[in-house]
């Protein structure tokens, strides 16, 4: 029984590669299949910005919290990284790591009294940070350019062995966030992969009960905490570059919210849930964005319905399928045994 067990989860395992090796595989040909049509290649890049915000706030729901300041501390790396282009000419390659350590370091002094709460006090408490973020890039005109926000935030250039790449060109940025993207889920995939992963879900699962074992609970949530705030700064980062221009509006909570329904509508247990709802559901919002904010009740809409009838979101499909198809087999191999044959 048990080597059956580990042969189904090998091929599991196998099937789950091929398949992400796929998706990959089909996002680096992307630009050939559109005709390198700017539209799509721009849906493609705001696909990769949110699968990388989406993706590292789901790390800190492996603890059991939802942070509505994540969008916030994406801002902080935004921010920095824009302010040290255009008031000290700093290139995106040195800004961006620049930017992501000053949003770890933040979310550092900031998780150790936040991470003590709990439940709804930690769900206000990470809201009034989110807003107190947004609030100081608004209100310090002088340095932050308040509410108008930044301008002229270029993309980089690189010149690798001769050659020259400028990625004020869509396709090259297109590349730049995918490869960025890719790093990221792949990091967090390895940290939920390992004994630290398995903590995290330990103290998700029973706090008190993890305590009791040795786990140090504070001490994880905080480095989790932290090395989510990190990714979410080095997203910021390469978005302020792509987009050009920043406001303190862009990294509101509602940019928070909607990664969080990315996460429920994908699925809540596996890194590949806020990857399949970030893809499906940026491409929804894209085809609704003629509707302008009545897009936001069809948002509303998806929750609903997917909390109502599929709790554990996008990603439990294949499951779903693999069970109705072995449910017929065992049927058909069944229906021979059971049935009577009557001939005259």
């Amino acid at each position: 029984m048990a080597s059956n067990g580990n042969k189904n989860m090998n091929e599991t395992n196998k099937l789950a590669t091929f398949s992400w090796s796929l998706v990959l595989l089909l996002a680096l040909l992307l630009p050939f299949f559109c005709n390198y049509d700017k539209y799509i290649l721009h849906t493609g890049i705001s696909i990769a910005f949110n699968i990388a915000l989406a993706t590292s706030m789901w790390l800190i729901w492996t603890l059991g919290f939802v942070s509505f300041a994540h969008a916030g501390f994406m801002g902080i790396g935004a921010y920095t990284s824009a302010l040290l282009f255009t008031r000290l000419g700093w290139p995106l390659w040195v800004n961006m790591w620049l930017a992501a350590g000053l949003a770890a370091m933040i979310a550092l002094i900031i998780s150790i009294p936040l991470m003590r709460t709990r439940a709804v006090y930690f769900f206000m408490a990470s809201w009034a940070i989110g807003e107190v973020i947004k609030r100081i890039f608004a209100y310090y005109r002088e340095f932050f350019g308040g509410w108008d926000g930044i301008f002229d935030i270029l993309p980089p250039k690189l010149s690798v062995l001769g050659l020259k790449i400028d990625f004020s060109s869509r396709v090259a940025y297109y590349y730049l966030a995918l490869v960025f993207c890719t790093l990221i889920v792949y990091a967090i995939y390895r940290i939920n992969r390992s004994r630290t992963g398995m903590i995290y879900w330990s103290i998700h699962e029973g706090e008190i009960l993890a305590q009791h074992v040795g786990i140090n609970i504070l001490k994880h949530k905080v480095i989790a905490f932290t090395v989510a705030c990190f990714f979410a700064g080095l997203t910021g980062a390469l978005y302020a570059h792509y987009h050009t221009y920043i406001n303190p509006k862009t990294f509101d909570i509602w940019q928070s919210e909607f990664s969080l329904v990315h996460i429920i509508v994908g699925g809540l247990n596996t890194v590949a849930g806020p990857i399949l709802g970030a893809l499906i559901l940026t491409i929804v919002d894209e085809l609704l964005r003629p509707t302008g904010y009545y897009r936001v009740i069809f948002f509303g809409f998806i929750v609903i319905l997917t909390v109502l009838f599929m709790p554990g979101g996008l990603e439990t499909i294949p499951d779903k399928v693999r069970s109705l198809v072995n449910k017929f087999r065992n049927n058909r191999k069944e229906a021979p045994a059971d049935a009577v044959t009557y001939h005259r």
